[in-house]
């Protein structure tokens, strides 16, 4: 036998409730159902091929409205389009990568040359031999000028296109 004293009914339940945590609730699901919209309905990039957004381009728009949302919140608002817990690891795992290798470049072309290396160099690869003949002004001019671009990398760019120009 089923003791009906003991049950409580589902308006009990939410009278229980404090009020603070229903505002909550409400706030967080209408900026989540706002996040599904702006993602169904946003810009496509024209340049684009595909007609549709990728599974991960919508993880994206919704992770950028809602930055603090769990995996668990991004499979929930998204679960029309097949959004698996997996699918949000994967972007945000990739996301984190590209953060990271982004931070690296920007710190290794912000730190000076080292001046001295910090092992002897083999006496065959000193300046005078015949394979290195870099004199110093030379090094010094060099430095400038990735100074001058900004970065390594900027001054390689720089390097392969006066290339390109001098071939033609």
């Amino acid at each position: 036998m089923i003791d009906t004293d003991r049950f409580i009914t589902l308006d009990d339940l939410v009278e229980s409730v404090p009020e603070v945590l229903v505002r909550e609730a409400e706030q967080k699901m209408s900026s989540a159902q706002s996040a599904v919209e702006e993602v169904n309905y946003s810009i496509k990039d024209p340049l684009s091929m595909s007609k549709e957004l990728s599974k991960a381009q919508r993880i994206r728009l919704f992770m950028d409205s809602n930055p603090e949302a769990r995996n668990r919140d991004v499979v929930e608002a998204l679960q029309q389009f097949s959004i698996t817990a997996a699918d949000v690891a994967n972007v945000k795992s990739i996301a984190k990568r590209q953060g990271k290798s982004i931070s690296q470049s920007v710190k290794r072309s912000e730190t000076p040359a080292p001046s001295a290396p910090k092992k002897a160099a083999p006496s065959g690869t000193s300046l005078t031999s015949p394979g290195s003949s870099i004199s110093l002004p030379e090094l010094e001019a060099g430095v400038a000028f990735v100074k001058t671009a900004g970065s390594i990398m900027r001054a390689k760019h720089l390097l392969i296109i006066i290339e390109q120009i001098k071939a033609c």
